[in-house]
């Protein structure tokens, strides 16, 4: 279960911490403790210049001025070399400094987040179940499921691999930005979601980064809703930055067909934005920005583009549907002729059958027949050998009459 946890955070963990590294910590301090000691020629007397200049291989001229003078630039090389070789160790000494400190905080933030978590989850059982549904692939298609800003986290970390949610609907919930842009992250692995109801929440410019970073490579999502969003509200003020990363996942993005950005507090500039993003885009034939303040201009260039993309969206289904047209009718005819042949068959093994039923029946009669007969001789050969036994006992009760007539006469 660590594993899973560690790496489940791991997929979530920089909308926490954000993009910072530790390199860009690691600043170069040229303090009194961190410089090496610059060396001054002109310092030295002449002998201590001639045994620098002949250390270094250097050629002695014998007048201190052209010998400091050539010397101290050697010193300068010297002191450059060993300048870049402290700043390089003092460079590594704080990123690991940093990344071990990063580590701690990591895993600080980790825990702190698996701990919270259980906590609200044993407050309502409710949460549970559905965690329990969306880890085994469980739920209905549909679901709506009544969330706050820690047990958003833990539905979205059970999204990210579950294939059963087809709808999910978090709308009027109150959600913070960071919860949406967890939710919105989940759909980076998911690939059931196809419909998104966000409605209504505090979602912001990191929940639209977080839906445009998934949305470039999920191909499973086709309807969005963010109405009543306030997407370009920042902590000092308009941010369109959310914005834009949705108007570069327009270039990408193609199987989003529906996205209602009503009321979201795009304006002008952000307006500006999706009319980039929608340039690129030929699929989506919903596109909502009513109530954002857009010029005429952008709003007219948008309802052109999607006169364009349902053009294209219903030549595509006319298309789609004489293929399919095509291949019932093709399949219509390669059924008829299975049929057909299939009855051609039957009737060839029903006059197959019919052959040998009738040999079958004649056979069987001829072996009646031979039977019979084998019956009538038998019975013939008995009633022979009963005529036969009677004849005898009359021939020698004849014989014996005979015999006893003569024993009278004498």
């Amino acid at each position: 279960m660590a594993n899973q946890d560690e790496r489940m955070f791991s997929e979530f963990e920089d909308l926490e911490l954000g993009d910072h590294n530790a390199s860009k910590d690691a600043k170069d301090d040229d303090d009194d403790n961190f410089l090496p000691e610059r060396k001054l020629a002109r310092e030295m007397n002449h002998n201590e210049l001639m045994a620098q200049l002949k250390d270094r291989g250097a050629t002695v001229k014998g007048f201190e001025d052209e010998d400091a003078e050539t010397l101290q630039k050697l010193l300068d090389v010297e002191y450059d070399e060993e300048l870049e070789t402290k700043r390089a160790e003092r460079r590594e000494a704080k990123m690991l400094a940093a990344k071990q400190a990063g580590l701690q905080k990591r895993r600080a933030l980790m825990e702190g987040q698996i701990q919270e978590e259980q906590i609200e989850i044993e407050k309502d059982g409710r949460i549970e179940f559905w965690l329990h549904l969306l880890r085994t692939n469980q739920t209905p298609s549909t679901a709506r499921v009544n969330l706050n800003a820690v047990t958003a986290r833990s539905l979205a970390k059970a999204l990210w691999n579950n294939k059963s949610i087809v709808s999910l609907d978090v709308s009027r919930m109150k959600l913070s930005d960071i919860a949406g842009a967890y939710l919105c992250r989940a759909l980076r692995n998911n690939t059931s979601v196809v419909k998104l109801d966000l409605e209504s929440n505090y979602f912001g410019p990191k929940t639209c980064k977080s839906l445009a970073d998934s949305l470039t490579v999920n191909t499973s999502v086709t309807h969005v809703n963010l109405e009543s969003n306030l997407l370009t509200k920042g902590a000092k003020g308009l941010d369109i930055s959310g914005v834009q990363a949705l108007s570069e996942m327009l270039k990408e993005n193609t199987t989003l067909v529906y996205l209602n950005m009503w009321r979201c507090g795009v304006a002008s500039e952000g307006g500006h934005q999706i009319v980039t993003g929608m340039g690129g885009n030929d699929t989506i034939i919903f596109l909502e920005l009513g109530h954002n303040g857009l010029t005429q201009n952008q709003e007219r260039r948008l309802a052109e583009k999607l006169d364009d993309n349902k053009d294209r969206y219903e030549a595509e289904q006319e298309v789609r549907r004489a293929e399919e047209g095509k291949a019932s009718a093709e399949a219509a005819v390669a059924k008829a002729e299975a049929d057909l042949k299939a009855k051609q068959e039957g009737v060839v093994t029903w006059m197959e059958e019919q052959k040998l039923a009738r040999a079958m029946k004649k056979r069987q009669e001829m072996e009646a027949a031979a039977e019979e007969e084998r019956k009538q001789a038998e019975i013939r050969r008995v009633e022979e050998e009963e005529r036969a036994k009677k004849l005898a006992e009359e021939e020698a009760a004849k014989a014996a009459k005979k015999a006893k007539k003569k024993g009278k006469k004498k």
